[in-house]
């Protein structure tokens, strides 16, 4: 096993959960990162989802591998700050993995707050996606900026847990016509934001 393995611990006592204890990011060694490159300069564009299965790598090791003009990643302490600057968007797409299965929510993202009862963030009731987070959970907070054919851009932000799966992610563009370049430099701004805090890889 080697260092950048992850070890997530979640114990289900009488049917509470217990918080995992926080291991070392997963990071991709030299030869990773190659296979990872290679692989986008195949599939220019392809969401985090798509290479880390065909990679077969969680998609926060995959991520790891990028260059730093493509990827900005920081560890969940950031929670906050990113969810604010998520709420400014105007349209954005949400993904969430089960197994096979991929779930796309549009509309714009609801603000929260920290419960004063748990460690749950709470969504609001504003807009149609709503519900309750445990960013206490998470590992690392990943921001995607991947260029693909005849100038799409790929751009999206995703939230990874302790075993390098996504939790969620919120896109702001893909294959569709591209967002207005207001709100590119929204999502611009936020790449650099989450680049100047502390990397998950050094």
């Amino acid at each position: 096993m080697n260092k950048y393995t992850l070890i997530t611990t979640m114990l289900m006592i009488g049917g509470f959960y217990v918080d995992s204890v926080f291991a070392e990011p997963m990071c991709a060694s030299t030869e990773q990162a190659q296979s990872i490159r290679d692989f986008y300069d195949e599939n220019p564009g392809a969401s985090p989802i798509i290479a880390a299965r065909q990679l077969k790598m969680s998609e926060a090791l995959t991520g790891s591998g990028l260059p730093a003009d493509r990827v900005a990643a920081t560890g969940a302490d950031a929670f906050g700050q990113v969810w604010a600057a998520l709420t400014t968007w105007e349209k954005a797409i949400v993904i969430i993995t089960k197994g096979a299965d991929v779930f796309e929510v549009f509309g714009p993202i609801s603000s929260g707050q920290m419960s004063a009862e748990n460690s749950r963030f709470d969504l609001t009731h504003d807009n149609p996606l709503a519900g309750h987070l445990r960013p206490d959970l998470y590992s690392s907070i990943y921001v995607y900026s991947l260029p693909g054919k005849k100038g799409a851009v790929t751009r999206g932000v995703f939230f990874y847990d302790q075993s390098g799966a996504s939790v969620f992610g919120v896109m702001m563009s893909g294959k569709g016509p591209p967002p207005p370049a207001t709100e590119v430099a929204k999502f611009d701004e936020l790449m650099a934001l989450v680049s100047s805090l502390p990397p998950v890889c050094s």
